[in-house]
């Protein structure tokens, strides 16, 4: 990217969270801020975390109310759910709450991942799916156009509006010519549909313990003694890989504040993920990405990376003006390459204690 240019900022799809300052935040922003995604804030209700706060149907229409001219989509985006909550007795708070929202006119729709439920709502409550888009979750990983097509199908079948808008998968951050494609063969047939990109979820590249990660998440919510994914990520998985090769850190598909101008005429939005680590982190991550830039340590804007922060610094404010060219051009060998390992360890301070060894931690 030529950072001679003036950097061009996107719109960006952000957290709600039940919080005056940072409600107040995003209100600031004005037409910086083209959606918010938003948790049902009912244990009983699960999404793509494990259990949160708990708020009144009228505790969130107010909140919600309180940011007038922005999309506002809820989150039902748990990969699986227990064989109950697909019958009519099982879906009927679930239901209730959403027309709720719906009558109250503070809801757009929904951001699914289990097609399953979309058919279940379809036949338990089909009026009300008829006034709600279903939007596919990022994790259902679409990174081509048939994909897409497929979901849009479905959400038909279902009886939901079409989708306004579409998370492409993360992967496609780092494949630019890929990205290109996809986007002019949905533009084709669905001009008016807004692309948006996953920008600071951070975990690893094609990372290969997602499913088994979000499904460990989906059984937490229902057997909640479940709930030691992070456990398992130190021991076994992303965080140690991450700790052990930090090179890995920066082939993640994570998109900088500093490299927004490299996706105008891509993407029309960039999404900013991490409402479970609280309003004042929150704060942080969507002020840098409405400014355009951060110094800091890179890991605290990054979801899935944030945990090795206390023990991990990376400045963000170092990282050469070539980072989203090489990362994006690159042939994503990263064993054979070495170019983001080098760059890691030539900025990397290490500042806490260490991820023991394998083989020599002691069960989650």
């Amino acid at each position: 990217m030529d950072t001679t240019h003036e950097r061009t900022m996107l719109p960006l799809d952000v957290p709600l969270l039940p919080d005056t300052e940072y409600c107040r935040l995003v209100r600031n922003l004005g037409d910086r801020i083209a959606s918010v995604h938003f948790s049902l804030f009912d244990p009983a209700i699960p999404d793509a975390r494990h259990e949160s706060l708990h708020i009144s149907v009228d505790e969130l229409i107010g909140w919600l109310a309180s940011l007038p001219g922005v999309r506002r989509l809820a989150l039902l985006n748990s990969r699986f759910h227990a064989p109950d909550a697909y019958a009519p007795e099982g879906l009927g708070n679930l239901i209730a709450r959403l027309g709720r929202l719906t009558d109250a006119g503070v809801v757009d729709g929904i951001v699914y991942a289990d097609v399953y439920m979309l058919f279940a709502l379809a036949e338990a409550a089909p009026e009300l799916c008829a006034r709600l888009e279903a939007v596919p979750s990022v994790n259902t990983c679409i990174d081509s156009a048939d994909k897409a097509f497929a979901h849009f199908d479905a959400i038909d079948a279902a009886g939901f509006r079409q989708p306004g808008r579409l998370v492409l998968d993360r992967s496609l951050n780092r494949r630019l010519p890929k990205l290109r494609r996809t986007v002019a063969a949905l533009r084709q047939v669905r001009p008016r549909l807004s692309i948006v990109l996953m920008a600071n979820e951070g975990c690893l590249y094609q990372c290969p313990f997602k499913p088994a990660h979000d499904a460990h998440i989906a059984h937490a919510r229902m057997a909640p003694e479940a709930a030691s994914a992070f456990g398992r990520n130190v021991k076994l998985g992303c965080q140690r890989l991450f700790h052990d090769d930090p090179g890995r850190l920066l082939a993640s598909p994570f998109i900088r504040p500093e490299d927004q101008s490299g996706y105008v005429g891509l993407a029309d939005v960039i999404k900013l993920c991490g409402r479970s680590r609280g309003p004042g982190v929150m704060r942080r991550i969507v002020e840098a990405y409405a400014r355009g830039s951060f110094s800091g340590n890179l890991l605290l804007l990054n979801d899935s990376m944030e945990p090795l922060a206390g023990v991990l610094r990376l400045p963000n404010e170092d990282i050469p003006s070539d980072f989203l060219r090489r990362v994006t051009t690159c042939a994503k060998d990263c064993a054979r390459c070495g170019w983001c390992s080098e760059l890691a360890e030539s900025l990397l301070v290490r500042t806490g204690p260490q991820i023991a060894p394998l083989g020599r931690m002691e069960e989650p």
